[in-house]
């Protein structure tokens, strides 16, 4: 045999040894993480080498606020956490992940458990995510709204899985009627839907929340229909945070509406799986209104904080 061909068949032989010590090192390390996962020593550990390097959650800083409400990027959905007067409340999960954006981002906040959830409307890019929140940190109590459910014979997966969850856990539901409900230091005012609209995302639980000085209007999926409705009843729209209806479409945040409301703030929570939200109509009519846009897509998580006076921003990215 040539030198030539010996030196390839002795490379040969070294790569094959160093791929085959490569895979026990992995094999060894998988089982190790393995081993410290059934006794939470992975965790601990995650959360080290987040500190570490730099990765430690940027929601820190949220916790000296006596309130704080968080629009979590979960993508082309909503999922929105409130917490004030040592309550936690989280509306919508997002849809579902592997991972579970929503109680992974939870869990990085220290979250241990919901207080209340709220499902806006049971479409999947708002609860397809429930079971995971259910099952890692757990919910004591649950608002939908008594237009939301279907029979099973027209129920989604996602929705299945939602409420199967709901009947395994034992979570006391509620249907909240139109009103204010008193949370100590808060109030959440549910004001839509009124009626049972045809269209499914205009069912969505519409909810604002007052703190001191500071309002909050969450609309979920809410459209123009919702919209001129709510105008119409003459009620207190206005509110210095608005969370746009139907992840910023064309169809919602109509300029009568965003009269009534007048936000500083207007976030919406878009992805940027989805190239048609939002609308360049709709971040128009925002734009016009005179509110700042923050966008998920664009911002990563947004966290608003406040005193109850005065309010500011902190954004993932």
């Amino acid at each position: 045999m040539n030198k030539g061909l010996n030196d390839y068949f002795r490379k040969k032989r070294k790569r094959l040894s160093a791929y085959l010590l490569i895979s026990v090192v992995i094999l060894v390390l998988s089982i190790i993480y393995y081993i410290m996962s059934l006794s939470g020593a992975a965790e601990s550990l995650s959360d080290s080498f987040n500190a570490y390097t730099g990765l430690e959650h940027f929601s820190k800083p949220a916790k000296m606020y006596p309130i704080s409400v968080h629009f979590i990027d979960v993508g082309c959905g909503d999922s929105i956490l409130i917490t004030a007067d040592e309550r936690n409340i989280l509306i919508d999960t997002g849809k579902y992940s592997l991972r579970g954006d929503a109680a992974y981002y939870l869990k990085k906040a220290g979250i241990k458990r919901i207080d209340l959830f709220i499902a806006s409307h049971t479409d999947g890019d708002h609860i397809g995510d429930f079971c995971s929140v259910a099952d890692n940190i757990g919910i004591d109590k649950l608002w939908l709204s008594k237009y939301a459910k279907k029979p099973v014979s027209k129920q989604s997966e996602a929705e299945k899985a939602f409420y199967s969850k709901i009947d395994e856990l034992g979570i006391k539901t509620e249907n909240p009627e139109l009103g204010i409900y008193d949370f100590g230091s808060f109030t959440i005012e549910v004001m839509s839907p009124d009626k049972n609209f045809s269209d499914e995302n205009e069912n969505s639980l519409v909810l604002r929340l007052c703190y001191k000085d500071v309002s909050f209007l969450f609309m979920g999926d809410a459209g123009k229909k919702a919209e001129k409705n709510l105008v119409s009843s003459g009620e207190d729209l206005h509110s210095d945070i608005l969370k746009a209806g139907h992840h910023g479409s064309n169809g919602s945040s109509t300029s009568e509406f965003l009269k009534a409301v007048k936000p500083s703030f207007t976030i919406i929570s878009a992805g940027e799986e989805n190239k048609y939200l939002p609308s360049r109509n709709c971040i128009g009519r925002i734009s016009t209104c005179g509110s700042e846009i923050l966008r998920t897509d664009l911002d990563g998580t947004i966290i608003i904080v406040s005193d109850g006076k005065e309010l500011s921003y902190i954004t993932e990215k």
